[in-house]
């Protein structure tokens, strides 16, 4: 079968990377001919938000406007200091999105409709392509004529509640999909209200469709760095406190702290290694890594997927719209692990610090995995 896939596809994310990567990697084994669109978001195609959404949210979407523009600047500023690190780092990616096939760049009405002509069916993938805070009719494949497969693998709502406009939205655009999986919970709870004819389904990150022992041997440690001595932080935090309670931790246990640096913050922690990774770096960091301590999701599953010692740290949030914890909560909460959520402001204890059963985490991982594979395989 000729199968399109729709995400989000460019950057130096790792977790954009392996999101694609994994729905791409899995439906080819699978013996079909796939190939992702090669679509940009565009702000034309951004659905109209709605009076509700701006009138609830006025003082939050200021103070983000502020804080964002202040973020822009200090982001500049370390851009322009670790240009070449940055360079090397985005080279290294791009050879890593070529082990993709996609189509010619998409643009145009009409380059959405030819697409009907070369495919059987049409997927739209994970990461954040169904935020409610910026729903766009690409990623819902408005474009699709009817008698052709469309189907959503892992798409995330991103934030923590949804509004009325946007479950409208949802319910528009996602009625006439033959089969839907998301990521979140919530998500699913909605469109199960909405659409219950859709059965949509609570499923893994697509990511996580590549075996394990895949993911290992396309890990790789960057030079100098040593299996089981560091502890690895990969957040962006607001605050200098998530910086102490790491230092602290890495002092008490005699670890080298390693930081992946994707975000402005990380440039400016002092005396660590700041790493740029590659996807292959990304996979060796926290794959050998003695600790993890991070705000992101796909660094949070990565390090579930291979048994470390996971520290989640909240992020705090303008409202609760805007609120992205949710999406590490639950899959802690999936597997039983909330204990190693540290709330805003607080400092490791006793309980926060339990061990990990990664027995009954594994028990659980398997059998998403098999619900997992299993609504793919029959759709495709």
């Amino acid at each position: 079968m000729k199968i399109a896939i729709t995400t989000w596809h460019e950057g130096p994310n790792a977790g954009t990377f392996f999101q694609c990567y994994g729905l791409y990697h899995y439906l080819k084994n699978r013996n079909h001919d796939v190939t992702v669109i090669d679509y940009i978001h565009q702000p034309d195609d951004i659905l109209n938000r709605g009076f509700m959404y701006y009138f609830t949210q006025l003082i939050p979407l200021i103070k983000n406007k502020i804080n964002r523009n202040k973020k822009r600047k200090e982001e500049a500023i370390l851009t322009k200091q670790f240009a070449n690190e940055i360079r090397k780092r985005d080279e290294r990616v791009s050879k890593f999105w070529q082990m993709i096939l996609f189509t010619n760049r998409i643009t145009t009405q009409a380059d959405f409709d030819k697409l009907n002509d070369k495919f059987d069916a049409f997927i739209v993938g994970s990461d954040q392509v169904w935020n409610a805070t910026m729903l766009n009719r690409r990623y819902f494949l408005d474009y699709v004529k009817p008698g052709k497969i469309k189907a959503a693998f892992g798409p995330s709502v991103g934030v923590g509640s949804v509004l009325p406009t946007q479950r409208k939205a949802y319910k528009t655009y996602v009625k006439d999909f033959n089969l839907v999986a998301v990521r979140e919970k919530l998500l699913c709870d909605i469109l199960n209200e909405e659409l219950p004819h859709i059965k949509a389904k609570h499923l893994l990150d697509p990511s996580m469709l590549i075996p394990r022992e895949e993911y290992l041997k396309m890990a790789k440690l960057p030079e100098g760095i040593e299996a089981g001595s560091y502890l690895l932080c990969y957040f962006a935090p607001n605050t200098k406190h998530q910086e102490e309670v790491v230092r602290k931790y890495a002092k008490e246990k005699n670890l080298r702290i390693v930081v992946m640096a994707m975000f402005g913050y990380s440039w400016t922690m002092k005396n660590d290694i700041i790493i740029c990774p590659d996807p292959s770096e990304f996979l060796g960091l926290i794959s050998n890594a003695a600790a993890v301590f991070t705000s992101s999701f796909h660094c949070t599953i990565f390090s579930i997927l291979f048994h470390r010692n996971l520290f989640v740290f909240e992020r705090k949030q303008l409202s609760k719209s805007a609120d992205i914890n949710q999406r590490y909560t639950e899959q802690l909460s999936t597997y039983g692990i909330t204990h190693r959520y540290i709330p805003w402001g607080q400092s490791l204890n006793d309980e926060i610090l339990k061990p990990i059963d990664y027995n009954h985490v594994e028990n659980i991982f398997q059998l998403r995995l098999s619900e997992s594979k299993k609504f793919l395989n029959q759709l495709f």
